[in-house]
């Protein structure tokens, strides 16, 4: 198959039951470059040779499986797949969700402009993605979308960097030394971005480079996934000596805020009780950021770069395993 002018780097934990789809959507790329598809095996209990043995002779891609048992988080899974990649221009997206038809070329001309990217989404509920690809495109890819650059939205402190949809050039990922295992479960992009612009690249947002994602929208799913989210921007803020710098309050005054907020509820009707339950997450968050990485100080290690080797060192490799067109 002529060489790969794009890498697409997929990190698949449990990945069994919702891959398939995810190759699907990859398979009726319009306009694509050449490009392969990279599998990182988290899981060694997963099953995933056999859950993506359909796309063994697509035609659109070459597919290739790697395994990063040594570590779980996603963090060390897409610095193995930056190692194994033999294009420069790399995309990364998820196992359970679909993107865009249009999202191979529109990545790929996103990384030639801008070089370092964050991608849009579209969140949706659970009934599409049981319904299969079409369903699911109707939902968020009707028509897809044409190219236009990257814009700069992000002006403040901690740019957002979405790792489920993003492109870079895989020389600026190896400049950056990849995500840090360190944030292995929430804020590894964001750190991953707030250190690419501390070296001088922009963190733009590509609005025409679109995936359509499985939102958690229980109260209890988003309340947890703001206490962790909070808890891993503490941690980036205390890594990265920029406390001082933050809009967030110290997590005393933001509970003291909160506790008042709760008090007032009977007596403010424009402020419902899920609205204070979600403050109170990201209170909550806060303040176990601040004393689990800042006070007293012992936070796990930062370990950039962790699975992240010289490419040349896995091409040819006999161990990898790999499925071909």
């Amino acid at each position: 198959m002529t060489s790969p002018k794009v890498s697409v780097i997929i990190p698949c934990f449990k990945a069994h039951s919702t891959i398939a789809l995810q190759l699907a959507s990859l398979s009726d790329q319009i306009d694509a470059p050449p490009f392969e598809v990279i599998l990182v095996d988290n899981d060694a209990a997963q099953r995933l040779h056999e859950a993506a043995a359909g796309y063994l002779h697509s035609s659109a891609f070459e597919l290739r499986i790697v395994n990063a048992h040594e570590h779980q988080g996603s963090s060390y899974a897409r610095n193995v797949g930056i190692s194994h990649a033999r294009a420069e221009s790399l995309l990364f997206c998820d196992a359970d969700d679909v993107v865009s038809r249009t999202w191979v070329r529109n990545g790929h001309l996103s990384t030639l402009d801008s070089g370092f990217w964050s991608g849009g989404s579209t969140l949706l509920a659970e009934e599409p993605f049981a319904a299969g690809l079409e369903a699911v495109r109707r939902a968020f890819d009707t028509p897809p979308p044409d190219w236009h650059a990257p814009t700069d939205k992000q002006p403040g402190l901690l740019p957002v960097l979405m790792a489920g949809n993003f492109g870079s050039f895989r020389s600026t990922l190896l400049e950056l030394q990849g995500f840090d295992q360190g944030f292995a479960y929430y804020g590894d992009d964001n750190d991953l971005a707030f250190r690419a612009r501390r070296a001088g690249h922009r963190v733009p947002v590509a609005e025409t480079v679109r995936i359509g994602y499985r939102g958690k929208q229980s109260t209890r799913q988003r309340m947890r996934r703001g206490f962790h989210d909070a808890r891993a921007r503490q941690r980036l803020l205390i890594v990265h000596g920029i406390t001082s710098q933050s809009p967030v309050p110290p997590w005393p005054v933001d509970i003291a805020r909160c506790l008042a907020a709760t008090i007032l509820i009977p007596f403010r009707r424009s402020v419902s009780p899920f609205d204070v339950t979600m403050r109170w997450s990201h209170a909550l968050g806060n303040a176990s950021g601040a004393l689990r990485f800042g006070w007293p100080r012992t936070a796990p290690p930062s370990t950039p770069g962790l699975g992240l080797t010289a490419p040349s060192a896995h091409h040819g490799n006999p161990s990898e395993a790999r499925t071909t067109a």
